[in-house]
């Protein structure tokens, strides 16, 4: 089954346009090169979580679908990009700033989309339900199911 990707689920589109490729990795142990300034511009454009073939479609700069997945683990490593969902071999990323702090997704089985779910203070009400003494350093919370135009 191929993935859909839809959006937010109260309906609104969330758009980072306050990050640059060159504010993304400043203060990183990367250079910015042309390529990774190509996907990087590309995942700028993104409201929505996206995987290594969506950027290899949308990038304008000819670049092969190797380089993109070489990037994408070094920008995962450098805490440019998170990994949100890995549904069917494919590994869905979604933009790690300021402007988009980590929610939770939900996949619709039936007809692939994946809607961000953007209401953080359940988020962090979860987060307190750990016993004194852990500390996270990564949260991942995914929900599967039926949409409402599915279900």
């Amino acid at each position: 089954m191929a993935m859909i990707l839809y959006g937010v689920i109260a309906g609104n589109k969330v758009f980072m346009d306050k990050c640059s490729a060159s504010s993304l990795i400043e203060g990183k142990n990367i250079k910015l090169t042309k390529q990774r300034k190509a996907v990087l511009e590309s995942i700028l454009k993104r409201d929505e979580p996206f995987c290594a073939s969506d950027l290899y479609e949308s990038t304008e700069y000819n670049i092969d679908l190797a380089t993109i997945y070489r990037n994408l683990e070094i920008f995962f490593n450098e805490g440019i990009v998170r990994r949100v969902i890995n549904e069917n071999d494919r590994q869905y990323y979604e933009l790690a700033c300021e402007h988009n702090p980590p929610h939770p997704h939900f996949l619709c089985t039936s007809c692939g989309k994946i809607y961000c779910i953007k209401n953080i203070s359940s988020l962090n009400k979860i987060k307190r339900i750990l016993p004194d003494g852990f500390s996270t350093e990564q949260t991942l919370l995914q929900f599967k199911g039926l949409c409402p135009k599915c279900n």
